[in-house]
């Protein structure tokens, strides 16, 4: 039997097995019994077809299960073995999409509870800016990186980028007249990451005319959004933010809304997407607190949501109907993971090379998290980038490399999760487990439930082969 089995059941006896290496579902209506006895004869090194002389009755039954993976030889490849790893780490690739992340500023005007930029690794208190010709060389640099059809996505960070925004459009207009002319078979596209509590004059124009896609927190109705969310003087942001996104969605622009899940709104999730539907969100995405920021300091325990309720709440919130499923992260992200020989090996673009931070003076990273920690620069923009940090992150971050994730069933389809929360359960272990637990459970047992809610509504959507009638 296979060591990767996910093995779900419901209601009366029905069944869904996979085997996550392959990730082919097999349902099971009816019969039940069958398969379990089958499945628990099945022990190591016994033969499919040793199986079906014990089980003659049954062979037809062996014969789906072998077909399906659930049964398979001892020679059957199950995991990846450390040279392909380590092959695959080092393996020179053009990429067909890279996210670039441009840190035009690394100061903000709100003091979110939870903010990510610490104030070591992040320049939060300066008036630093990106120079123009920074700008301009980290979009070239990612189009030389690029294969031809591909897409360099320029996402617009911070800080906050609208106290940048004469920067903005200088970059766009760039882009616009020169790097797309001279790179015709590559396409770029353009990002805001905002708080939208700044209105440019022109920013309607701007990004209507270049298509910019708009990403706006809004962790809820204005009690929470104020509480969690306030400028530097503690005035709420609610109402500012609110009315920004109502122009842009007045223009025709589609906004995404993304909820930070903290304990201030971990009850509420309902709330906050009726919320984001109600301002004419085109998405939402809610994400778990990360408990850690860029100076890997840990935010306060208190601030942290329970993981029971948030994987309730998250499901409810699927199964309700009131949002669409196809823009509904984190369940949108898992999708692409439940088709037939999809492996997902690591969970994050970073060790790829297809994510680059570049913050004002250059200097290039593969993570927003890991801004400003020398142990994971890449180099900078004016000259070549130093994979060898990638190859590390990559070689450290597979499931079949990590001691947490190998035995585990469900690596392939979650692929360890997200790189920071398992810094923040290593670096926690010791001096603050609660917060470690917290970032098991997250990456862990949340993954476990979407990926087990999405396979039953593969079953109930589109129907899998039925082992038994």
């Amino acid at each position: 039997m296979t060591k990767n089995l996910i093995a779900l059941e419901r209601g009366a006896g029905e069944l869904l097995l996979a085997n996550s290496f392959h990730m082919r579902p097999l349902y099971v209506r009816r019969g039940g019994e069958r398969v379990r006895r089958l499945l628990a004869a099945a022990s190591p090194g016994r033969m499919a077809e040793e199986l079906e002389a014990a089980f003659p009755a049954d062979a037809a039954l062996v014969r789906v299960l072998r077909d399906y993976r659930i049964l398979v030889d001892q020679s059957s490849p199950e995991r990846f073995d450390g040279a392909e790893i380590a092959a695959e780490a080092v393996r020179p690739r053009r990429k067909s999409r890279i996210t670039l992340y441009l840190l035009l500023g690394e100061s903000c005007n709100l003091a979110c509870t939870y903010c990510l930029n610490g104030p070591k690794t992040y320049q939060t208190k300066a008036r630093a800016r990106m120079s123009a010709g920074v700008a301009f060389r980290s979009v070239a640099m990612c189009l030389e990186d690029l294969e031809p059809g591909g897409v360099v996505e320029v996402a617009f960070f911070g800080g906050e980028p609208l106290l940048h925004w004469p920067l903005v459009k200088e970059v766009i207009t760039h882009c616009e007249t020169t790097l797309k002319p001279a790179n015709a078979d590559k396409r770029i596209r353009y990002h805001l990451t905002s708080n939208l509590t700044l209105r440019p004059p022109d920013l309607i124009d701007w990004v209507t005319r270049y298509d910019v896609t708009v990403v706006c927190e809004v962790d809820g109705p204005p009690d929470i959004q104020d509480r969690c969310r306030p400028y530097r003087g503690g005035r709420g942001s609610h109402a500012r933010t609110a009315e920004t996104i109502r122009q842009l969605v007045h223009a025709g622009v589609p906004v995404t809304l993304r909820a930070t899940i903290t304990s201030a709104n971990e009850g509420r999730l309902a709330e906050v997407a009726a919320h984001h539907a109600r301002l004419g969100a085109a998405s939402s995405l809610f994400v778990p607190v990360r408990p850690i920021n860029s100076d890997q300091d840990f935010f306060p325990e208190e601030m942290l949501p329970d993981p029971d309720r948030i994987i309730a709440a998250a499901l409810e919130l699927r199964r309700s109907g009131r949002q669409d499923k196809a823009n509904l992260f984190p369940f949108n992200d898992f999708s692409a993971e439940i088709h037939p020989g999809v492996r997902c090996v690591v969970a994050c673009g970073a060790p790829y090379g297809t994510t680059y931070v570049v913050r004002v003076n250059g200097d290039v990273y593969p993570c927003i998290y890991l801004v400003g920690q020398e142990q994971y620069r890449l180099g900078s923009v004016a000259g070549p980038l130093d994979r060898r940090p990638l190859d590390d992150m990559l070689m450290a971050l597979h499931v079949d490399n990590r001691a947490d994730c190998r035995t585990c069933a469900w690596r392939y389809g979650c692929g360890g999760g997200c790189p920071v929360m398992n810094l923040a359960r290593v670096r926690g272990a010791q001096t603050k487990p609660a917060t470690a637990e917290y970032s098991r459970r997250i990456t862990c047992d949340l993954s476990q439930a979407i990926l087990a809610d999405m396979l039953w509504d593969l079953v109930d959507r589109e129907g899998c082969r039925q082992a038994t009638r």
